[in-house]
């Protein structure tokens, strides 16, 4: 994929993209309260207006990623903002809580068709390890940027604007996003086209992580025991057992599980999966601590994140050259290493006045090892990998890593008797534990699974040929 000029995809475009998607997920979050309000909400459906965009983001990943090889990533990538856009006119519009929530799945469908294009074309876009490494590490500062963004923007634009404002912001940037998409991005091949759709594959693992979504939502609030938890743990577990086993006798599966034999993929998705998991639960842990602990405001807590997300900004290129210099697996290991370095510092933190001595260090060092998560983790695992099956490869570290980030977090919630009132200081170091514990499992498998050297690069497809068909043969790394 190239733009209509013979170039790579335009950077800029892409990122401001996924910009959009991350600024969405944190503005939201931080205008629960005044949507309460507002609407109305009762206390057991507010929290659906951030698990119906999680059920859906996370349930559709695959299938998005996919559907972007088999039908085009641009057609993908602009429908997804098209939709994304109207979703988000409609949110602010919402006069009853049924509507926001119904705007806020479609929001979460939307973006599973245009985060994993975002990453697919990034990908195919820069088929050099070094120039892909440097994209990465614009498209990992920008994402971070967008949280950051998002946490205060949300305050600002909550508490004097009111909370409709968080959803009105998306529709003039789509709109823009979507013209420029248009202009910018190259037609895509008609080699994407392919003669069948598994249709029966795309049903059993699109369900199974809906099921999965939709457990890890209701987790922390109904309890790991309840039933209305384990069944569709269970249901959904059997519907990808299910699935797994159609993909090896289907001629044209949604996923040709060969991709699994390329080390980079592998060892990529597993690191993802549990960097997820510490991400989810230092930023979610740090946000509710300075909230109930330190008594921050949302503007003054999101402006107690920005030393953090100033750090993933600056070292964001420098961890891609070193990723290209020394390999993904040192660098990942590196990577846990200020992750467990930063969970240990922040289970130090004891009082209204820690934020100097241990919440802006410990945070700081999360910073570190967040950027290298965000930026190798999804080097490695669109590393090896045919072009044609970019998109496929893009939906699966998507919908792993959202998997991570949803089960650890349920789980850390659960163990550490974290609630939205009322948690104490000893509750947040069972958390911290918790991410530290994780850390080091982050290094063993990063040492274990991921390669050490550089793979050789995938050569993208000349701008007039059409992609060929979807290959079951992975490409081979060295380790």
């Amino acid at each position: 994929m190239s733009s209509p000029n013979g170039g790579r995809p335009p950077l800029a475009l892409l990122c401001s993209a996924q910009f959009m998607l991350t600024l969405d997920f944190a503005i939201v979050n931080v205008a629960l309260p005044a949507m309460h309000r507002d609407l109305g909400f009762t206390s057991g459906s507010l929290p659906w207006v951030i698990g119906a965009y999680a059920l859906f983001f996370g349930g559709f990943l695959l299938l998005g990623g996919r559907a972007g090889d088999l039908f085009g990533r641009k057609r993908m990538f602009v429908a997804g903002l098209i939709v994304f856009t109207l979703a988000s006119l409609v949110g602010g519009l919402a006069t009853v809580p049924i509507v926001l929530i119904l705007a806020r799945a479609l929001q979460g469908l939307s973006a599973a068709a245009v985060s994993p294009a975002v990453l697919a074309l990034i990908a195919a876009g820069y088929p050099q390890p070094a120039e892909r490494a440097k994209a990465m590490g614009v498209f990992g500062a920008v994402a971070s940027a967008g949280f950051a963004g998002g946490v205060l923007a949300g305050g600002i634009l909550t508490e004097t604007l009111g909370w409709r404002s968080v959803m009105y912001v998306n529709v003039p940037v789509g709109i823009l996003l979507v013209v420029s998409a248009l202009r910018k991005l190259a037609p895509d091949h008609q080699g994407h086209q392919v003669r069948r759709v598994d249709v029966p594959g795309a049903l059993l693992v699109t369900s199974a992580f809906c099921l999965f979504s939709y457990a890890l939502t209701i987790a922390a609030d109904k309890g790991w025991g309840a039933g209305s938890v384990i069944w569709p743990m269970v249901a959904g577990a059997v519907l990808l057992i299910a699935f797994l086993i159609l993909e090896t006798r289907v001629k044209e599966p949604l996923v040709a599980l060969s991709i699994f034999k390329i080390r980079s993929v592998t060892g990529g998705n597993a690191v993802a999966f549990l960097s997820g998991g510490v991400m989810s639960i230092s930023t979610f842990c740090l946000t509710l601590y300075m909230q109930q602990i330190l008594h921050y405001s949302s503007i003054k807590t999101g402006l107690a994140f920005f030393p953090q997300a100033f750090v993933v900004v600056l070292a964001s290129l420098p961890v891609a050259k070193a990723t290209m210099k020394y390999g993904p697996r040192p660098v990942l290991v590196g990577g846990a290493l200020f992750l467990l370095a930063g969970s240990l510092w922040l289970t130090q933190a004891s009082g209204p006045d820690s934020y100097l001595s241990h919440v802006l260090p410990g945070g700081v060092l999360l910073g570190l090892g967040v950027t290298v998560m965000m930026i190798t983790t999804a080097f490695a695992a669109t590393t090896g990998v045919p072009p044609q099956q970019m998109g496929l490869a893009s939906g699966l570290y998507n919908s792993l890593r959202q998997l991570g980030v949803g089960l650890c977090l349920s789980v850390a919630v659960a163990i550490a008797g974290l609630g939205a009132l009322g948690s104490g200081v000893d509750n947040f170091k069972t958390a911290f534990s918790l991410s530290a514990g994780l850390s080091i499992v982050i290094a063993i498998v990063s040492a274990v699974l991921v390669p050490g050297r550089k793979p050789a690069p995938v050569a993208a497809p000349a701008s007039s040929a059409p992609a060929a068909a979807p290959s079951r043969e992975p490409v081979a790394v060295t380790d």
